[in-house]
């Protein structure tokens, strides 16, 4: 993992990645909120070497195909972690499209496939075939809800809104679970603390005069994305910020993460987190709950 400033890395990107390939992508994740919020980390470099790359519309495997072997021939490599297998099954198994530009490796690459609407697992490996063998998309269900709302940035790269994103990582988490992260500077921690931290984050970032007119937007968001089920999943937006507030070793895991990530070197305690994410909860979840039941 390399600290990296986000405004050269989108800038990067956008010269890596030739203009063509641009509207059928928007960056999502650590790096786009740390492009979000420039002038409040005021200059600070984030902790990434990936940049998560969304491919829309949902499903569109050939144009994620033709990104893939556009790069591949002016240069660009996979990471030691990308590589073939010789069948599509078992789907689970296979490896991700991960890609390291020309020159330095100092950042590479995901592609990530917006989910269909009819999806109901939390995470769907849709199968990719490229010239070597089958590849796989990671769907996350729940990421459908990044591509409202898009952002645009200075060098025309799309990128996922904070609202968007703390959103999604709300509804990934219901619970706190017990899957840990396994390697890297998080190893060990519990995985949604990582996303559950990274709300409050773009929440204490945002402020609280924005973040108050979030409960529309995720409304809207809901209804959109989730026509069957927008009252039963607005009802439980909360239910994982909750069980994390209430554990202080789960809450710990979060400030470690928050610590190496948007946080870096502002000295938040989890006291501090606590006290974010349930402003959160007052300001946006319970209105939104409010407002689903009529």
């Amino acid at each position: 993992m390399n600290r990296l400033d986000p405004n050269a890395l989108f800038t990067r990107i956008a010269t890596d990645v030739p203009s063509e390939l641009h509207p059928y992508l928007f960056v999502t994740g650590s790096l786009a909120a740390a492009y979000y919020f420039l002038a409040k980390l005021e200059g600070r470099a984030i902790n990434t070497k990936d940049a998560d790359l969304v491919v829309h519309p949902a499903g569109n495997v050939g144009a994620c195909r033709h990104m893939a072997r556009t790069l591949l021939d002016l240069g660009w490599t996979r990471t030691a972690e990308c590589y073939p297998k010789p069948s599509p099954d078992p789907a689970d198994e296979l490896r991700a499209i991960r890609l390291y530009p020309p020159g330095p490796h100092d950042y590479f690459i995901e592609f990530l496939n917006l989910p269909r609407r009819e999806q109901t697992e939390p995470k769907r490996w849709i199968p990719l075939e490229m010239d070597d063998g089958w590849y796989g998309l990671p769907s996350f269900r729940f990421l459908g809800v990044t591509s409202l709302n898009r952002l645009t940035s200075s060098v025309g790269l799309e990128y996922a809104s904070p609202s968007m994103m703390a959103l999604a990582n709300l509804l990934s988490h219901p619970r706190i679970g017990s899957d840990r992260i396994e390697s890297g500077p998080m190893q060990g921690l519990l995985r949604s603390a990582k996303d559950l931290g990274r709300v409050i984050a773009l929440v204490r970032l945002t402020g609280r005069e924005e973040t108050e007119l979030w409960p529309e937007t995720w409304l809207e968001a809901l209804e959109h994305c989730f026509p069957e089920e927008w009252k039963n999943l607005a009802g439980r937006v909360g239910d994982g910020l909750r069980e994390l507030l209430h554990d202080d070793n789960a809450l710990e895991d979060a400030r470690k993460t928050t610590d190496v990530g948007l946080l870096s070197g502002m000295n938040v305690v989890a006291e501090m987190l606590k006290a974010t994410g349930e402003r959160l909860l007052l300001d946006v979840i319970d209105p939104l709950a409010d407002m689903a039941r009529g």
